[in-house]
C-alpha cells in the first residue's frame, strides 16, 4: 500500500509540474517571438541571404515623354525581419529598341516612397555607366538601410528613350557583408509616350 501512495504522489508531482512549466512557456513563449530577432539566412560556405527579402513595391518616373531628361524611382522596403540590413541595390534595364544613358553621377537615396522625398542617405558609392551594354546601376549604402524601413533609390538619364514602348528594369538586393547574395526582387515597369 506504500508503494501506491508514492506511486501516486510522484504522479501528481509531476502533473503538477508539468502544468506549471507548460503554464509558464504559454505566457512567456509569445514575448520571447515578438522579441527575439530575425537573423539573415548564412550558408555553410559563408554566403549570407535575407530571411525574408525585401520587395519592390514601386516604380515611376518623373517624366513619360520621349527624349526628355528623367529621373526614375525605385522604392524598395525592407521588412523587419529580414534578418540583415539591405547594403545595395542593383537597377539593370532589359534590352530593348534604345538603350538609356544614365546621368551616373545624379543617382541618390532617400527615405521613404514618394516624389517628395524624406532624409537622403548617405552612397558609400555609385556603380554603373553611363551607357554600357549591361546598362548596370548600382548603389551602395552606408550605412546600410536597416529593417523595417522603406528606401527610394533614384538613377537619373540623360534622355528618356526617343521611341515610346515599355522598358523593364531589374531590381536586385543585396544583404549587409562581403559575402551577401543578391535577391532579384523583380521588374519595375516604366511606359514612355512619343
Amino acid at each position: 500500500m506504500l508503494r501506491k501512495t508514492v506511486n501516486f504522489k510522484s504522479s501528481f508531482l509531476n502533473t503538477c509540474l508539468y502544468s506549471a512549466s507548460t503554464l509558464t512557456l504559454s505566457f512567456l513563449l509569445p514575448g520571447l517571438l515578438l522579441v527575439s530577432p530575425a537573423f539573415a539566412i548564412r550558408l555553410s560556405n559563408g554566403q549570407i541571404a535575407f530571411n525574408n527579402s525585401p520587395r519592390l513595391i514601386r516604380t515611376a518616373t518623373s517624366f513619360s515623354s520621349s527624349n526628355i531628361p528623367g529621373t526614375y524611382q525605385f522604392t524598395i522596403s525592407v521588412p523587419k525581419d529580414a534578418g540583415e540590413p539591405l547594403e545595395a541595390v542593383s537597377i539593370v534595364q532589359l534590352p530593348n529598341v534604345e538603350t538609356i544613358a544614365f546621368d551616373v553621377s545624379q543617382h541618390r537615396a532617400f527615405k521613404g516612397n514618394s516624389f517628395a522625398g524624406g532624409s537622403a542617405l548617405h552612397l558609400a558609392s555609385i556603380g554603373g555607366t553611363e551607357l554600357s551594354e549591361s546598362n548596370k546601376q548600382t548603389v551602395v549604402f552606408d550605412p546600410p538601410v536597416v529593417p523595417g524601413s522603406t528606401v527610394t533609390v533614384e538613377i537619373v538619364t540623360k534622355g528618356n528613350p526617343q521611341l515610346g514602348g515599355v522598358y523593364l528594369f531589374g531590381v536586385t538586393a543585396y544583404p549587409a557583408g562581403e559575402n551577401g547574395i543578391g535577391q532579384f526582387l523583380g521588374y519595375g515597369r516604366l511606359h514612355f509616350y512619343k
